[in-house]
């Protein structure tokens, strides 16, 4: 009897301890676009890009189609749809054509307004 309830107890854990790892792998993937989708933004938006800068695009663009992850991943972790804005986000940027209006800029906006309230959150969060 008694080694059924450390078995249960330990197969919790686990499955606490997994959750864990995914919400850090989470909150780094979210921490990272906060840094990129900025900075592609405004790389997308030059009408001639130096060399550097057209690697930095393209090793953005290489992050960020070998990311492969369910945008649900985040609702169910966060409670926010912060991996469906910044796939949304990523498209519009990489579809952008340079001196064009584009939603590139609207789901920047939105994205960092999440980005920020997450921050919020986690600081809450790693408070209690």
């Amino acid at each position: 009897m008694e080694n059924k309830l450390t078995k249960k107890r330990f197969i919790q854990t686990s499955a606490i301890q997994q959750i864990n790892e995914a919400t850090i792998v989470l909150r780094h993937f979210i921490e990272l676009s906060a840094k990129l989708l900025p900075f592609f933004n405004e790389l997308s938006k030059k009408n001639t890009l130096l060399p550097q800068e057209q690697s930095d695009r393209n090793k953005i663009i290489e992050v960020y189609k070998s990311y492969s992850f369910d945008t649900s991943t985040s609702e169910i972790l966060m409670e926010s749809d912060i991996l469906e804005i910044i796939q949304q986000t990523f498209r519009a940027i990489e579809k952008r054509s340079p001196g064009k209006e584009s939603d590139s800029d609207k789901l920047m906006a939105i994205f960092q307004n999440k980005h920020h309230q997450l921050v919020l959150n986690w600081k809450q969060t790693d408070i209690n």
